[in-house]
């Protein structure tokens, strides 16, 4: 594991995990620079300020847990001293749910397009290393479940449920995301596509 000389693999017992499969996340993290174009892109205008848990941390902190299947703030509780987690972290141990809560109330518009532009940084790392001549772009719909009162949370007919609407566009060869928009759940399937993309 090139991100950190320091790991060895053994079957003799000791600190256990169940996430191992992280390992090749963080190697693909650190040969294309995932965590470094986090801290460096990230804006949140009006930051939580914790001592031990930068807001880059926190963001990274969620989306290692995403990947591993842990996909809310809750989770970060039981994961604290996770072996594996806060290793990959840099970390004694995790942010708390409330930390993770608190940066996800003070996210505002600049902090999505902030990792709107880590997606298309790390997309130009991955296009400068194996160069594309065309390119299929690939419009979908989907539906996102909201429970309680977001606003923008509405009861969609074709997927008979109350959330949201968001418009992706994806890379047809690759499969990479390029683009995503957040939409209001009552919005028809192809409403703005031009407008947005």
């Amino acid at each position: 594991m090139n991100f950190n000389p320091r790991v060895k693999m053994n079957f003799d017992g000791g600190d256990l995990t169940s996430d191992a499969g992280l390992l090749l996340y963080k190697e693909f993290d650190h040969k294309l620079g995932l965590s470094e174009a986090v801290e460096e892109l990230l804006v949140v205008h009006d930051s939580v300020f914790h001592r031990d848990h930068p807001n880059s941390d926190v963001v990274l902190q969620k989306l290692y847990q995403h990947i591993a299947g842990y996909h809310t703030d809750d989770h970060a509780d039981d994961l604290a001293v996770e072996p594996l987690l806060t290793m990959l972290l840099g970390k004694e141990s995790l942010a708390s749910q409330p930390t993770l809560s608190r940066f996800n109330d003070k996210a505002d518009i600049a902090t999505a397009k902030s990792l709107e532009c880590v997606n298309e940084t790390l997309q130009r790392r991955v296009y400068a290393i194996k160069p594309q001549n065309q390119f299929v772009f690939d419009l979908d719909s989907s539906s996102f479940a909201a429970y309680g009162k977001q606003h923008g949370a509405n009861f969609n007919y074709h997927y008979q449920q109350h959330g949201f609407h968001p418009l992706f566009c994806f890379d047809g060869l690759t499969g990479d995301c390029l683009r995503a928009e957040l939409r209001a759940g009552n919005v028809v399937k192809s409403s703005g596509l031009w407008d947005q993309f």
